[in-house]
């Protein structure tokens, strides 16, 4: 198992609240990620310390050398004691990706910083982090084309 992580930071020109309610759902996340096709949420679950968990089933398609794939893989995501919003997406086969999503007021916006690590056969690590890495930044496009 090999792992690896990325970094991403930018400004947004949006209320820190407004932000956070977008990106705390998943169901928002097909305006934004490039992969998304597909959001089915899935029953959500109240751990032992009374934290919601949000479950849900994400299909993705990606272009690999000359096709095109589509694939399906379970994500759980909760907003943390501070604010964080974490999600967690685990994908066939052994792969997961864990991602904190800061999110702080910055003058009249937010400051959107994204900590993604990932866990995958080693095989597989270079696919994955490309992947991730390109779908994230263009996210980050994405949200500051949506918002601004």
């Amino acid at each position: 198992m090999a792992h690896s992580s990325f970094t991403l930071d930018t400004f947004i020109n949006v209320p820190t609240e407004t932000l956070r309610g977008f990106l705390a759902t998943l169901d928002n996340h097909p305006k934004i990620h490039p992969l998304i096709i597909s959001v089915q949420p899935d029953s959500p679950v109240t751990t032992a310390e009374g934290v919601l968990l949000k479950r849900y089933r994400i299909t993705d398609r990606m272009k690999l050398g000359p096709f095109k794939i589509q694939f399906t893989y379970r994500v759980i995501n909760r907003v943390g004691s501070a604010g964080e919003i974490i999600y967690e997406a685990f994908q066939s086969p052994s792969i997961h990706l864990y991602n904190t999503t800061f999110l702080q007021p910055e003058g009249n916006g937010t400051r959107l910083k994204e900590d993604v690590q990932i866990d995958a056969p080693a095989l597989l690590m270079k696919t994955v982090y490309k992947g991730a890495i390109q779908s994230h930044q263009e996210m980050f496009a994405r949200l500051k084309t949506l918002f601004e």
